[in-house]
Order: structure tokens, then sequence, then C-alpha cells
């Protein structure tokens, strides 16, 4: 017998204009749950800015916010907000999805569980790196303390929820770690893989409209943010400026974030103005149909503090061959599919996208790579697994059974020796790609 659609709500933290990661893959799960026959809606802070009253069919719900200081993007709700509520009970909702650990969430949570209905939670930001709690305080010998008070902010989310997901291996390690009854299922962030298997300008085109761009054109995408270790890309173009063989060579910062400025004065103190260029933010929209992540030769990130990125994801769907670092997480993404590089190592990176750019086997090699592992990411796969666990969570006495066995008590066990140097995590955090803890 068919089961009856289910209504759920997706509440972000951070939401438009803003696009990150978390955006991104939230929108494409609520359009692959929409076309499986399912109801959805989002509960966001309200900036003031994002006036639509709903995005792709799918009702958005703005909660009143103030600005938060906590981390750019970030928005204060009242937790006891009223609103959430009464939105959750006019719009009769069934499960709530949360998508990380601030105010509007606790505000959710608590109105869900005081209406019995069962939250799942994914953990998307590795928020425990030093790099992100670098925002929080500007000290670095502040971070252990910070980091053991937010984990014991972020078991009281933990223990309110029926189920936790995580799109990478890594990440449901380091949940499991922290919080042993927690049992993260791995379910990846999905795209829509008819985005980018579009029609796009030819590369002759793209270098009309974007004269900068050249054969050699390696891409970056994202927020220029401390912890998108900004600074190893832009010297690692500097190592590779006037190589032979990379006439062409180009390295292309998209994006918008507070580490812009300081990131044009690296590249103006090192002479690259010619060879490093950042055009800004550019909407997701725009950026997939300019031909600019479609005709890049290489996509490559410095960032040691990722955990499943969807602009690594969306490169490899356009088949372009990717550079990142060696550590635990974002090195689940590259196989034969591209290259890994030692961490803050602008050399070693030098190296690999010299290689991308100047060897032709290896980059078609990596290519073909690159759209054979694009199935993975397919969002309506994604979207039927996460229907199930909702379904299961329901089914299990409204989630009852999957919760913890002492709502309210439940802690962290973090005790700090799980720390790589400097709260970077360590590499033998990957050894094992099970998750279903």
């Amino acid at each position: 017998m068919k089961e009856a659609p289910l209504k759920v709500a997706v509440v972000f933290e951070i939401f438009l204009p803003v696009v990150n990661g978390i955006v991104t893959s939230g929108v494409n799960l609520a359009e692959n749950l929409r076309a499986l026959g399912q109801e959805v809606i989002f509960l966001v802070p309200d900036t003031g800015e994002f006036r639509e009253p709903s995005l792709g069919g799918v009702p958005v719900y703005r909660i009143p916010s103030l600005p938060s200081r906590s981390y750019p993007g970030m928005r204060y709700v009242l937790p006891w907000n009223r609103a959430v509520g009464e939105i959750l009970t006019r719009e009769r909702v069934q499960v709530l999805h949360i998508t990380g650990p601030w105010f509007l969430t606790m505000a959710a949570v608590r109105a869900a569980r005081n209406r019995g209905i069962p939250v799942v939670h994914t953990f998307h930001t590795m928020v425990h790196e030093a790099d992100y709690l670098l925002y929080m305080v500007r000290f670095r010998r502040l971070v252990p303390l910070v980091r053991r008070l937010g984990w014991r902010f972020y078991g009281w989310y933990i223990a309110r929820c029926a189920a936790h997901t995580a799109p990478s291996a890594l990440a449901c390690r380091v949940l499991a770690r922290q919080f042993p009854h927690s049992r993260p299922r791995q379910i990846s962030n999905g795209v829509e893989g008819a985005l980018f298997r579009r029609e796009v300008p030819s590369r002759e085109e793209v270098r009309r409209r974007y004269p900068w761009f050249g054969e050699q054109t390696v891409l970056f995408v994202g927020r220029l943010g401390r912890e998108k270790s900004l600074e190893v890309l832009i010297r690692a173009a500097g190592v590779l400026r006037g190589r032979p063989g990379l006439e062409g060579f180009r390295l292309v910062l998209v994006g918008q974030g507070p580490e812009g400025e300081g990131c044009r004065d690296l590249v103006k103190a090192l002479g690259l103005e010619g060879v490093v260029h950042l055009p800004g933010y550019l909407p997701h929209g725009e950026l997939l149909s300019s031909g600019l992540l479609h005709r890049a030769r290489v996509f490559a990130t410095a960032s040691t503090t990722e955990n499943q990125p969807m602009t690594v994801i969306e490169a490899i769907c356009c088949g372009v061959p990717v550079v990142v670092p060696d550590v635990a997480g974002i090195r689940e993404l590259v196989e034969e599919n591209g290259l890994r590089v030692a961490p803050g190592d602008p050399r070693a990176l030098a190296g690999a996208l010299e290689a991308l750019c100047t060897d032709q086997d290896l980059h078609s090699r990596a290519s073909r790579a690159a759209l054979a592992m694009a199935r993975r990411f397919d969002g309506a796969a994604v979207a039927r697994q996460m229907l199930e666990l909702y379904r299961q969570v329901l089914r299990t006495e409204r989630g009852a059974s999957l919760a913890p066995e002492r709502p309210g008590r439940y802690t962290s066990r973090y005790d700090g020796k799980n720390d790589g140097k400097n709260g970077q995590r360590r590499d033998d955090e990957d050894t094992d790609r099970s998750c279903n803890f």
C-alpha cells in the first residue's frame, strides 16, 4: 500500500542571500522530496534581505532575528520564540530536520518536542575545528576551552534528536566519538545532476566574457574565510608563475567573505595581479550557466576543515579534476578523479596543479573518473534515503526508541586527546569508511 506523503520542516541558521553548502544541499533535498510527493517548508532567520514567500515551491517562514558576531551570517533568534511552534502546528509538520546548532534551531527543537514531532539532525559543519572557533574567540589559546563548551552545547541538540546523519564518514566518526549513543548514518549531500549536464558556453565564449579566463584556469569557489586556507592557494600560484608550459595558468577565487581584502593584499604583495583574479560573488545559477566551472582546467581547495564540500561535489559533477589536501573528510571525494597533497604546503599544491595543467593524459583520466563518481551524489537517490529515515523515525514510536535513553543528560566524551596540532583533524581519523554505529 502506498504510504501517505509526509510534511517536513527544514531549519536553516543561515539562508539566502548567503549561499553555502548547507543551503545548497538543503534546497536540493527539499526539491527532490517534493518530486517524490512529499511536502516541505523552510524555517529561516529573517535578515530583511530574502523576501520571497517561497523558494522553488517550498514555503519559507522567516523568523525575526538579530545580527550575531559569532560567525558571518549567523543570527540570534529567541529560543522560546512562539511563532515557530505556531507554524509547526498550523502546517501539521510531522518531522523536523535541523542542519546546525544555534538559536533558531533551539526554538524549533523545543517546539517540536512539545508537539511530539521527532527531530532528525544532519551534522554538516566541523564546528570543533580551530578555524571556525576563532570566529568566536580571537585568541587561539582559548580554543580548547571553547571547544569543550561547544561540544556540551551541541549535546543539548543531540539529546533531543531521534536520528542523526552526516554526509561524510569522517563526520560520522567525529559525532559518534563525541556522542557514543548518536549512531549517525552516512547520507551524502545531493546535487541535481541535470544542472551539470546542461549545455554551457564554449571555452572561447567564456574567455570573451571573462578576459582573464585561460586554458589552464584553476578555480576555487567558496566563502573567502580563514578556514579556507586561501593563502596556500595564492602562494601556490606564486610558485607556478612564469614556469614553462604554464603561460595560460590563472587562479580564480570566486566568492566573498571576511578574508577577501586580505587575499587581494597578498596578491598585490606577491605581484600576482595578472595571475590571480578575484571576481567576487556569483549567484549559483549564474556560476553554473557561465561555463566557469565546467570549463575550468582544475578545481582546487586548500581547506583542511571540510566535511563534504558541495563545491567539490559540483566540480566532480562537471567532470573537472580536483586537487585537495590529503586530510580526513575531504579525501573521501578524491580517488582517480584528482590529486591529494600535503596540507598547508604551497609547493606540494603547486606540483599537483602543474601536473593536471600540463599532463593531458592524467587530466583526461581524472575527468572521466569524476564523471563516473558523480552518480554517487544523485539528489533523487539521496532524498529517497532521507525519506526512508524519516519514515523509520515515525514508525519507531515517533522516534522514541532511536533517541538517547535520558534526554537532557547527554554529555560529550570530549577529552582533548583526539585533537591534532592546533585543533586540526588527524589523518588517522579516516581509516574506516563504515559509519553505521
